[in-house]
């Protein structure tokens, strides 16, 4: 029996025969091209063909997963189609002579590796998608085009590596896993594999050359542990666990649209965090009381350019309008550290997990945050709307964006362009310095918004991404524990509303410990809403 550890990246267990699918790299020699504009134009056709290709796996993915997974595949069209793309194949061809399939292979390497380079986890696991786009230029710049050898279509299936565009391929009712030797739990292919609901393990390193093919494998999605030729008593042990895990999933859906209350009567407003207002589907189907927590920075990372005004309001008030005059909390734009975004051109700090980010960042870039602010004004309009602002580490910063927010309202209103003036304002939680001084914060806004995730590794002084000191970055520590209660009783204590929206509030612990110091609000994943829903009825604070 064998032990493998890897990556979690989708929960589930799984229990099948191994299949190792081995594809072999689509490495060209170089070559020298007789008519280097000849090659661009097969370049172009090769392109051509590839972006239609691409609009039709878009149109299949949305039909499997929803849009909002699915625009994995309208970012691999961006690049394709993007002109500095273009521009670098063309000039490779033209400088060193060489063809297309060249061209495409050395460009694309040289996109890879800056990706590879980027600080951001989230980011860095975009090179998996260019070596995708890559491999399908390549296909059609082939003159064979042999068809590459077809996924498994059945069983545990391990692989080198997965695309995004051969996972959405995988037939979830005979595949029962996913392993793969690189990737991360950010990568296209596991969003992709938990959106669909399949148990997967990614980072396996040179544990993946101890898989054996054909062998039986036990696959734990929740601890990242793969168990090779496993004895009858493991069998057993995960054969019971996988029972239990599928009564438990399908127990949860009678949870659906159910109101959080206490064995003992208490209320809890059980909110869902979101990214995208595509995940809005997910967060009304589970009967979610309100969004406790809308990342807006990932619709900047969507767009790979500055969205405008408009193309903001039309996001925002998309999502306020689909909670029905229920509570919908958004947090202005909150990068650096983990959240890189290219095209802005941020500057390379040594740390940046305490440097120049979220509303640092902000305030030192008025027209663009001035641009957000206009844009959630007008969408307050549509429903109940509160605008949030994160990393706040002194009241001064509140100040300051108080009045970005009337000078906003002031040029909306000379314009005659309406927006709203009944909203919220909170601050988030999350620096040790806002956790101590939030009796003097509290006069300043209208709710809190503890965001344990970045307030844990402050306060543990451990960067939560790095594996050598991760497991210090712990929510229950009681140091942590002493800075949310202290946040909580100053806000309770000055009349706001305090909600958690860290990843301490899915934690079943951390849950009971934070309604028995008078937490009444959770913002969770839409996919942890059932979950704590039931564990919250099972609860006995007094």
């Amino acid at each position: 029996m064998k032990r493998i550890e890897g990556i979690a990246a989708s929960e589930g267990y799984a229990i099948g025969k191994l299949h190792i699918y081995w594809e072999k790299a689509a490495m060209t020699v170089p070559e020298k091209a007789a008519d280097p504009e000849w090659e661009i134009n097969r370049f172009l056709q090769a392109r051509e063909h590839a972006c239609t290709e691409v609009g039709t796996v878009y149109h299949r993915a949305v039909a499997r997963v929803g849009e909002h997974h699915s625009s994995i595949f309208k970012i691999h069209l961006a690049l394709l189609q993007d002109q500095d793309f273009f521009i670098e194949i063309r000039d490779y061809i033209r400088g060193r002579g060489v063809t297309a399939e060249t061209a495409v292979q050395e460009v694309g390497q040289r996109f890879f590796r800056m990706f590879e380079e980027l600080d951001d986890d989230y980011m860095k696991a975009r090179g998996a998608d260019v070596k995708d786009i890559v491999s399908r230029l390549l296909h059609f710049l082939s003159e064979d085009k042999e068809e590459k050898a077809p996924l498994i279509s059945e069983g545990i299936l391990a692989a080198e590596e997965l695309m995004p565009s051969q996972t959405i391929q995988i037939d979830t009712d005979r595949v029962q896993a996913l392993l793969t030797r690189t990737g991360s739990r950010t990568s296209h292919s596991a969003i992709l594999a938990r959106s669909m609901r399949i148990p997967a393990i990614t980072g396996l390193g040179r544990g993946f050359e101890q898989l054996e093919d054909g062998s039986e494998v036990i696959v734990d999605g929740f601890k990242g542990v793969v168990i090779q030729d496993p004895d009858e008593e493991t069998l057993e042990f995960y054969r019971h666990m996988s029972e239990e895990y599928q009564k438990q999933q399908k127990a949860l859906e009678s949870y659906k649209g159910m109101k959080a209350v206490t064995m003992d009567g208490a209320v809890v407003q059980l909110c869902a965090n979101i990214s995208h207002p595509n995940d809005m589907d997910e967060v009304l189907d589970a009967g979610a009381d309100g969004v406790g927590l809308f990342r807006t920075e990932f619709l900047f990372m969507y767009w790979g350019r500055l969205p405008t005004e408009k193309e903001q309001f039309d996001a925002y008030r998309r999502v306020v309008e689909q909670m029905q005059g229920k509570r919908v909390v958004i947090r202005t734009l909150d990068i650096g550290a983990d959240k890189q975004i290219p095209y802005l051109k941020m500057e390379r700090e040594e740390n940046p997990v305490m440097g120049r980010r979220s509303i640092r960042f902000c305030l030192e870039n008025q027209g663009l945050f001035t641009t957000q602010l206009r844009a959630l004004l007008r969408a307050a309009q549509y429903g109940k709307l509160a605008i949030l602002i994160p990393m706040v580490a002194s009241v001064e910063e509140v100040i300051m964006v108080r009045e970005l927010l009337k000078e906003a309202a002031s040029q909306l209103e000379k314009e005659g362009v309406p927006f709203g003036r009944d909203y919220e304002f909170g601050v988030m939680i999350e620096t040790p310095s806002a956790a101590v001084i939030s009796d003097l914060l509290a006069p300043h806004v209208d709710f809190f918004s503890i965001g344990t995730n970045d307030l844990t590794q402050f306060t543990m002084a451990a960067d939560r991404e790095n594996p050598h000191v991760a497991a210090l970055s712990d929510a229950q520590h009681p140091a942590v524990r002493r800075l949310i209660k202290t946040a909580v009783q100053n806000g309770l204590q000055n009349g706001l509303r305090v909600s958690v929206c860290g990843e301490a509030a899915a934690d079943p612990v951390m849950t009971r410990y934070l309604l028995s110091i008078g937490v009444r609000e959770l913002s969770v994943a839409p996919a942890s809403l059932m979950e704590i829903r039931h564990i919250i009825q099972s609860i006995r604070i007094q």
